[in-house]
């Protein structure tokens, strides 16, 4: 069984350009990250997955530069780069995190994973309903069922946000962790400059 963590980056955010190159102090925040997701004991592989785009040359000589595994894809077709990653690394399961979370927690990340092997289940996540903060999302869900979204997919939301058409399907085991107490309204994203100075 391979676990592969997929991490959505590019550098061309609308509401703050170049964010996952930014630097919090003194690194960016992609590799804040990827070195937070490594102390994960039940990922295999972690595989950021970006775009042919020329605004995300520099990210990519980065990653690359320091050792990092990296894919690029098409712009527009999230969901087709995660199939086309899960597919050259032959995953198993796949484990999917936005590269607008810095903090993301591994063991919260382990514990996702341990409650889809345990329950046996297609798709697991912390966000159905969320209680933790935003910035900790966590889904993990099948090869097979990735491979089934995209037959699923009704309009561009669900090829860009890779898996709403896993989400509203009635017909696969779906798990939820919650914490326990309700944390959602708490910030720990970077979608905005505000966001960043936090």
């Amino acid at each position: 069984m391979k676990i592969i963590a997929i991490v959505q980056a590019r550098m061309g955010s609308s509401r703050l350009p170049g964010k996952v190159m930014k630097e919090i102090n003194g690194v960016p925040m992609i590799q804040i990250l990827l070195e937070r997701l490594k102390l994960s004991k039940k990922i295999d592989e972690i595989v950021v997955a970006t775009t042919e785009s020329k605004k995300d040359l520099e990210m990519v000589d980065f990653l690359l530069s320091n050792n990092f595994l990296c894919e690029r894809g098409s712009e527009k077709n999230v969901l087709q780069r995660f199939i086309d990653v899960s597919n050259k690394y032959n995953a198993d399961y796949i484990v999917r995190i936005t590269g607008d979370c810095p903090l993301i927690d591994p063991a919260l990340v382990d514990l996702v994973i341990s409650e889809l092997i345990k329950t046996k289940a297609d798709y697991c996540t912390n966000t159905m309903p969320p209680t933790f903060p935003d910035g900790l999302d966590v889904e993990v869900f099948s090869a097979v069922q990735l491979e089934q979204a995209q037959d699923l997919c009704v309009d561009n939301s669900d090829i860009e946000h890779v898996t709403p058409s896993i989400r509203r399907r009635e017909d696969i085991r779906k798990k939820n962790i919650e914490h326990p107490e309700d944390l959602s309204s708490l910030r720990w994203t970077v979608d905005e400059l505000s966001d960043f100075e936090v």
